[in-house]
């Protein structure tokens, strides 16, 4: 028997025929100790009564304690991805309780969202189903832990931990030729035009460029730096600067204490008057959508803004920059990662095998040579 803190809540632990039975008490040590001999005098006794108080939580009241947790309290940068999540789980769990979401009715829900057709017009990809049970998953652990106030209560246990997520399979390899590029550059809105330079020059994600401030960019050194906090994997990133984009952006318009390089003009008005309701740059969603527009323009399909980071790393590769400095200015930590954005097209392969010939070629003619004769360099 004893007890336990997990982060500001305390929790006693004991035994009672075999079986091990644990409590959560709250943030008050003097009370968990209270309780705590109350149950050893309870077991020594032979009147513990193994009471369990019903769930009468809702999943509506979790999902709605989870998202302002996530928003107000831990400020979690992918909130937006959690709303998301949020609203498909409410589709379907909404005005249940939390003993009606088992492991069963969880597989009811992914057969339920593969059915289900996108705003776009597509079926549900595994990859979208995995991150909403991945958001199902941390709104019980929440609960669990305490770290969210539920008068309903919580169950003991996360019904998500019985269930996996299914394999998926969406790893790209599209890289835009440079006449793709051009073609897809020529059609887009003025306004997405920067921002695509940015990104085909730089590898940088989507939301990088999207939020790039002035004080990020380095004229001196020539380079953009990010901070750990402004990065998706939390590490800090230098992310050199070409002539293309230096002059990008000393010919870019400054407005008078806005930080973002990328700004909607059609917001600056409002956020001049509210700078701290309003944002004054481009939504995720506008990006991609005036991006896949100028795709369809000029007839180039299968193409995302994101592609523009695997057609910057294909392209120094291929420019002869090694693995470990590519690596470096995309962020990318893992091996394994940064071989999902390196495609190896027919083109790669085409010239690995003219080195192969010259190579050949040359080895061939070397070993005709009578040793004594020197040889010349060409």
């Amino acid at each position: 028997m004893g007890m336990f803190q997990k982060q500001g809540v305390w929790w006693i632990d004991y035994y009672v025929n075999g079986h091990r039975k644990r409590e959560r008490i709250g943030p008050n040590k003097r009370l968990a100790e209270t309780v705590l001999q109350k149950r050893k005098v309870e077991i020594a006794e032979g009147k513990f009564l193994d009471k369990q108080r019903p769930i009468t939580t809702t999943f509506d009241e979790l999902a709605d304690a989870y998202f302002a947790y996530v928003v107000h309290q831990q400020r979690k940068r992918s909130w937006r991805r959690d709303r998301t999540s949020i609203r498909a789980l409410k589709g379907y769990f909404g005005g249940k309780r939390l003993t009606e979401v088992t492991p069963a009715a969880v597989e009811q829900y992914r057969a339920w969202r593969y059915a289900t057709i996108s705003r776009r017009g597509h079926p549900m990809t595994p990859a979208s189903v995995n991150r909403e049970l991945a958001c199902l998953k941390r709104m019980f652990n929440v609960a669990w832990k305490g770290l969210i106030v539920l008068k309903g209560g919580a169950p003991a246990e996360n019904p998500m931990a019985m269930v996996s997520q299914a394999r998926e399979r969406n790893e790209r390899d599209r890289v835009l030729s440079s006449e793709e590029f051009r073609q897809v550059y020529q059609e887009a809105a003025a306004w997405l035009k920067p921002m695509m330079l940015c990104g085909y020059h730089t590898g940088m994600r989507e939301g990088e460029v999207r939020s790039l401030r002035w004080d990020q960019v380095d004229f001196k050194r020539e380079t953009i730096r990010l901070k750990s906090s402004e990065t998706k994997t939390d590490a800090y990133r230098v992310i050199p600067l070409n002539r293309t984009l230096t002059n990008l952006f000393k010919t870019t318009t400054r407005y008078v204490g806005c930080p973002y390089i990328f700004i909607n003009p059609a917001k600056l008005e409002a956020w001049q008057a509210n700078p701290e309701q309003v944002d004054p740059r481009y939504r995720d969603s506008s990006i991609n959508h005036a991006f896949e527009r100028a795709c369809r323009k000029t007839g180039v399909s299968n193409a995302t803004f994101h592609d523009l980071r695997h057609t910057f790393v294909t392209n120094a590769r291929r420019a002869g920059v090694d693995y470990f400095r590519i690596m470096a200015i995309t962020g990318h930590k893992t091996m394994s990662v940064f071989k999902r954005y390196n495609t190896v097209d027919e083109r790669d392969i085409r010239d690995a095998m003219r080195q192969m010939d010259t190579y050949m070629d040359t080895s061939a003619h070397d070993a005709a040579r009578p040793p004594s004769q020197p040889i010349e360099n060409t």
